[in-house]
């Protein structure tokens, strides 16, 4: 096998051991994504898989179903965002050499 050819597969071992290094940590990992008016919290993992589901009772006092729904969606919102921020920041250093 040529040198060349042998460093570009030796490359793309690493770099998908990478991937799968990296796929395992967001796994495990658990974000936050919260109301704004912090009664509805969400946690859910890196990779966006919903965890579980917080709702402070207080919600209940209120009696403003519109309210509680925006709320939710505004954790959704939250962990989403915290999940694709954490997948870049964990993806992001991979590089891809094929030189």
């Amino acid at each position: 096998m040529q040198p060349e050819f042998q460093e570009f597969l030796d490359n793309a071992r690493a770099f998908e051991q990478q991937m799968r290094d990296a796929h395992t940590e967001l796994e495990r990992t658990v974000v936050t994504g919260r109301s704004g008016d912090g009664l509805v919290t969400l946690l859910a993992s890196g990779l966006g898989q919903l965890k579980s589901v917080l709702i402070d009772p207080r919600v209940f006092e209120q009696h403003d179903v519109d309210r509680l729904q925006e709320a939710i969606a505004e954790a959704i919102r939250a962990a989403a965002g915290a999940a694709s921020r954490l997948a870049e920041q964990k993806m992001g250093p991979v590089e891809i050499n094929l030189s």
